[in-house]
């Protein structure tokens, strides 16, 4: 059985891996412990009670997307509450010198008023990182007002009296789940962010910036904040897929990540939530790995976490099924049989090249367990993923 999981984030720590995300069937901010990022504890609350502030401004004792970070010897928890529909949000800090907790509250970070304009920033899914220089940032925000970025002082608190400014998104267009990460060897930040209905076509878009402000373009130069919904900003990175192979399954509503470097193998990963296709059932975990282009550019890995590590595969099999994660098509897309000698596909290494599609494809091909699998993008920042029939 799945273990349930929304707009999930991971923590390794030197005993095992801490999970925090959105669990609306229990109140309190709560969080499991795992062993080997594929079983889970039950949850247990972080927060040692509800603060006031919360409950007078949305009432509720329920938060959602919670963040983790440590700076010095205190662990920060940044937590959010809503009223489901509304701009009514909160943004609030708790600390704690142990990353399991109990986390004491220590004072509002971002609050926001409900207005019948939905123009305004939404106090939700806050994402804290450090810039170049060291100095932290809030990215938070969704529908209504757009992802907005504030300057945060030494002790975790906004420094602008504003809003933020706006990233991506804005004019009720559907994104949200915002998540930023510095990309050193390209020294480039990137941006993720999640589109469309949570239940059905949710999916994760990436664009870059050299400046952790923005402006943040996709592969082709379109910027995020772009609200010509034609034009559809943001890199496709990944969204709903059934490869339609045996022992397979489709997935849909692939979003609201944030990524954990795994201290075990090196290697960095992206941690999402996502829905069983064909039924709104409950969300769950999938991890999967990242990698990157020389230029920069990251690549989903299509097979999730399973405690096997990426091999070389020195010949790759001719019989493949191709998903076209095309930045049109927010569904879920099925594999279509492809062999090698259809794609042109070239492979050396661990990198493959290939044609399909009318496009031209660059990625990496490996082995996980018992299966081949490559993942490639294209130049215009569509994702291509494949699965050999073995």
């Amino acid at each position: 059985m799945q273990t349930p999981f929304h707009d999930p984030l991971i923590i390794p720590l030197a005993d095992g891996y801490l999970g925090l995300s959105t669990d609306l069937r229990f109140t309190n901010v709560t969080a499991r412990m795992s062993d080997d990022l594929l079983t889970w504890s039950e949850p247990f609350s972080l927060l040692k009670e509800t603060p006031l502030s919360v409950l007078r401004h949305v009432n509720t004792d329920h938060f959602w997307a919670p963040e983790l970070v440590k700076r010095g010897d205190t662990w920060r928890l940044y937590y959010c509450a809503s009223r489901p529909g509304q701009t009514q949000s909160v943004i609030g800090l708790a600390q704690s010198d142990k990353p399991r907790g109990p986390y004491t509250y220590v004072g509002d970070v971002v609050v926001s008023q409900h207005s019948q304009t939905f123009t305004q920033a939404n106090a939700i899914d806050p994402c804290v990182i450090a810039d170049r220089e060291g100095k932290d940032w809030l990215i938070y925000g969704s529908f209504f007002g757009g992802i907005r970025i504030l300057p945060l002082g030494k002790d975790g608190f906004k420094t602008a009296y504003h809003e933020g400014n706006c990233i991506a998104g804005g004019n009720h267009q559907a994104i949200e789940g915002a998540y930023a990460y510095y990309h050193a060897p390209s020294d480039r930040y990137i941006l993720f962010t999640s589109w469309g209905d949570l239940g059905y076509d949710y999916h994760i878009r990436v664009a870059y910036s050299q400046q952790l402000t923005g402006p943040y373009t996709d592969s082709r130069g379109c910027v995020m904040t772009d609200l010509d919904p034609i034009h559809i900003p943001g890199d496709k990175l990944c969204g709903g897929y059934n490869f339609d192979l045996p022992g397979f399954h489709g997935v849909k509503a692939m979003g609201h990540n944030s990524l954990m470097f795994n201290p075990a193998d090196g290697q960095l990963y992206m941690v999402h939530h996502a829905r069983p296709e064909g039924e709104r059932g409950r969300p769950f975990l999938q991890i999967r790995r990242l990698m990157f282009l020389e230029d920069g550019r990251v690549l989903a890995w299509p097979l999730t976490y399973d405690g096997h590590p990426l091999v070389p595969a020195d010949t790759l099999p001719e019989r493949w099924r191709m998903v076209y994660l095309s930045r049109a098509n927010r569904g879920v897309v099925y594999g279509r049989p492809v062999t090698l000698g259809q794609a042109q596909a070239v492979h050396q290494g661990d990198r493959i090249r290939m044609q399909l599609f009318f496009k031209e494809w660059e990625g990496y091909a490996y082995r996980q367990g018992p299966h081949v699998a490559c993942t490639l993008i294209s130049s215009d920042g569509e994702a291509l993923w494949g699965v050999a029939e073995e």
